[in-house]
């Protein structure tokens, strides 16, 4: 989930190439996999390649030991047959050696031990261990032999066993010099970089460079003899000179002698594998082009007619100014424009209307509350001119308590008409202009009773506001009839408070407050008159508590109610499904 909310709020042209990049990944996945069996393919092709190049470059090598081979075979068994001639089987090695120009020594040593014959000098080439080990082994073995008298001079030596009716009988020598050993040209120029062969015991046999320096192009801290197989393979080393090489290993007589044939890694049979790269890096602008191409497009024909859009009707909240000039989008965001500018042409005629409708019903709405308190300030000139013709105290007092509540009641409808705003008047304006009036006509000039008024703003909703001024207007006429006493005062304290239900809801109430110093004598049978019930019934309906206290010659009334919303009442409704029907 927040992995989708984060796509979510990217932009349409990133979650585009987001979807281009995960349609393009199996194509390219397939190209890299084809493109790896490729190589494999190539690179088992290379193999075999290096090796039958190898293989042919070591072809002489192959014919030279194979043929001594033979030849020796052949020698053997007509040396052994001259065993008892000393003199003709010398001869015959030496008519042997002379008659080819591959062999510079032939030479039979028997089994029994005694001295044999051979075609030179009996001391130029003595036998080593190596000779003895095949010797005893009754078994074909190859090995280097130098002469001390001239090193550069060193040969082959194909020492071949000869048998009779199954019995061993001894060993034929062929010695190959070195110099025989001539370079192979291979077809198509492509050969090793360097060629040697070994045998069986890990010597170095043949090598076409230097055999002193042979060894620095083999693989490094490797003995040859452990690399021996019965079939050709490749392998990739470092050699003794600390280059990277690559080596081709090639079975020459079997059991006997090697060929290993040493390559650059960077030759041109081994280059399959820059064709992986060049896949991937095919593959990766493939997906880049394709990721531009799909960035251009959704900027230029998408995005940018969005952003067009966007602007426009981000001016037409803030402004309500209907987007002008020429309609430059194409296809479907030009009928979306169009739409766009028609509905903003439509919100616009509407909001004048509805203005002109708010506009027509506040002013009459003034209007009702304006004639209403006019009707009631002629109420209350019928109320003076009845008050100045009544000669009983009692009925002044009533009089001029109605024309105390008329005037409440005018104070509300003057606030209202007079208000920005129909449906909400501010509570303290109404009370200040109560509590004036009342001070003006109940306490006589020059008297130093002192009004102390502490108003909070509060804004109530019509409903709240009539009951209010009624209260007010009750509660001010009480306590200037009963204020009194040394430093008289009186309070009036409107207040809003603000708490957290336990749902969460805010709760919004107001408190009201009219203290007075009383003086020595009180009426104390204040609930049973008319004020009293009065009192009650207006914080009943702004479902209230009142709460009065009488002491230390301090008497005060306070109600805390609730800040409520406009709530019609039922036959509010009644009247307009009426007035719909």
């Amino acid at each position: 989930m927040r992995l989708k909310n984060r796509f979510s709020r990217l932009g349409l042209a990133a979650r585009a190439m987001a979807f281009v990049t995960l349609a393009l990944l199996p194509l390219g996945l397939i190209a890299i996999w084809q493109t790896d069996r490729i190589i494999q393919n190539q690179s088992d092709t290379a193999e075999r390649a290096l090796l039958a190049i190898t293989e042919k470059a070591a072809a002489r090598e192959r014919r030279i030991i194979e043929r001594a081979i033979g030849a020796a075979a052949a020698m053997g068994n007509t040396a052994h047959s001259l065993k008892d001639d000393p003199a003709a089987c010398r001869s015959v090695m030496a008519s042997f050696e002379q008659g080819s120009a591959l062999y510079s020594f032939a030479g039979f040593t028997p089994a029994s031990g005694s001295a044999g014959c051979h075609s030179g000098q009996t001391g130029a080439y003595d036998d080593n261990a190596q000779f003895a080990e095949f010797v005893a082994e009754e078994r074909l073995g190859l090995y280097v032999k130098r002469d001390p008298e001239n090193p550069d001079a060193s040969v082959l030596v194909i020492a071949t066993p000869a048998f009779e009716a199954g019995r061993y009988v001894g060993h034929l020598r062929l010695h190959v010099p070195h110099a025989s050993f001539e370079t192979t040209e291979v077809f198509g120029g492509d050969r090793p970089l360097g060629l040697i062969t070994f045998s069986d015991k890990g010597e170095i046999l043949t090598s076409e460079r230097v055999l002193a320096t042979a060894r620095d192009s083999l693989p490094d801290n490797v003995d040859l003899q452990d690399l021996i197989a019965d079939d050709p393979y490749t392998f990739t080393a470092v050699s003794a000179n600390e280059i990277e090489r690559t080596y081709a290993f090639v079975p020459l007589t079997a059991g006997n002698a090697y060929a290993l044939g040493t390559w650059n890694t960077d030759a041109a049979l081994l280059q399959g594998e820059a064709g992986y790269w060049r896949t991937i890096i095919l593959a990766a602008l493939m997906w880049l082009g394709s990721v531009l191409v799909i960035f251009l497009i959704m900027q230029l024909l998408v995005i940018r007619g969005i952003k067009r859009l966007r602007t426009q009707v981000r001016s037409f909240r803030d402004t309500r100014t209907i987007p002008a000039g020429e309609i430059v989008a194409k296809g479907e965001l030009y009928d979306l424009e169009v739409d766009i500018v028609a509905m903003a042409e439509t919100i616009v005629r509407d909001e004048a209307e509805l203005e002109d409708a708010v506009h027509e019903k506040n002013v009459l709405l003034k209007e009702v509350h304006h004639r209403v308190k006019n009707n009631l300030q002629l109420i209350n000139s019928i109320i003076n001119m009845i008050l100045r013709g009544a000669k009983s105290p009692e009925t002044r007092t009533v009089v001029k308590r109605l024309q105390d509540r008329v005037m409440a009641l005018a104070s509300v409808h003057r606030t209202i008409y007079q208000a920005q705003s129909m449906d909400r008047v501010d509570a303290s304006e109404i009370v200040r202009e109560i509590v004036n009036q009342g001070v003006a006509i109940g306490l006589p000039r020059g008297s130093d009773v002192d009004i102390r008024c502490n108003l909070s703003p509060v804004s109530l909703y019509p409903d709240q506001a009539m009951p209010l001024s009624l209260l007010v207007s009750e509660a001010i006429t009480n306590a200037l009839k009963y204020v009194g006493g040394d430093n008289a005062f009186i309070a009036v304290d409107l207040s809003t408070t603000s708490t957290d239900d336990e749902d969460g809801t805010s709760r919004h109430t107001a408190t009201l407050r009219i203290a007075n110093t009383v003086g020595d004598t009180v009426d104390d049978d204040e609930g049973t008159g008319l004020g009293s019930q009065l009192l009650r019934a207006f914080t009943h309906q702004l479902d209230g508590e009142a709460v009065t206290s009488n002491h230390s010659g301090l008497y005060s009334f306070s109600t805390t109610f609730n800040i409520s919303a406009f709530n019609p009442e039922e036959s509010d409704f009644v009247e307009k499904r009426a007035e719909e029907d």
